[in-house]
């Protein structure tokens, strides 16, 4: 039996744009947003996002919290989680808005000295939908934590992990 939103990325023969460069200016910029067009309408886009995230996130020594035992991620039980090969797993979000096909917001869990917010919105454009997300309470980081995520080149490769699904 075919998965959640099977075919969906068989059909998508649109092309896919970007994602494009994060945004963020200067060394105290609270927050960073990047974004990807994708070639399906917004239920599409956030479903695939959010039950198929296993599918498209790439498995890393960088992307992962406990990559030797990493095996999947998911969003269960309100949370944001990183499975492990030992049966165990770490929350690394709390969902704090669930709102498909156009948004959803998760708090980090991870970085206990921060208090960030994850949106992600779903937003329909000619041709697809914008998907974008802005990485918020950088200033409540280290600064050398806050720097690398200005940067923007974490969610701008996660993007474009989802976004490479529709590329044949």
């Amino acid at each position: 039996m075919a998965g959640p939103g099977a075919g969906v990325l068989d059909r998508a023969t649109g092309l896919v744009q970007g994602p494009r460069r994060a945004h963020a200016q200067g060394p105290h910029v609270n927050a960073v947003q990047a974004s990807v067009t994708v070639p399906v309408d917004p239920a599409t886009a956030f479903q695939i996002f959010t039950d198929e995230i296993d599918r498209w996130y790439v498995r890393g020594r960088y992307s992962w919290i406990d990559p030797a035992r990493a095996v999947g991620i998911r969003f269960e039980d309100g949370c944001l989680r990183e499975l492990w090969s030992d049966g165990g797993h770490v929350d690394t979000g709390k969902i704090v808005a669930w709102e498909p096909p156009h948004r959803l917001v998760w708090a980090d869990l991870i970085n206990k000295t921060g208090r960030m917010e994850i949106e992600v919105a779903f937003s329909p454009v000619d041709g697809g939908t914008e998907v974008v997300l802005e990485h918020r309470g950088l200033d409540t980081l280290p600064s050398d934590v806050a720097d690398r995520i200005r940067r923007g080149l974490s969610w701008n490769i996660a993007l474009r992990w989802y976004a490479d699904q529709w590329k044949a």
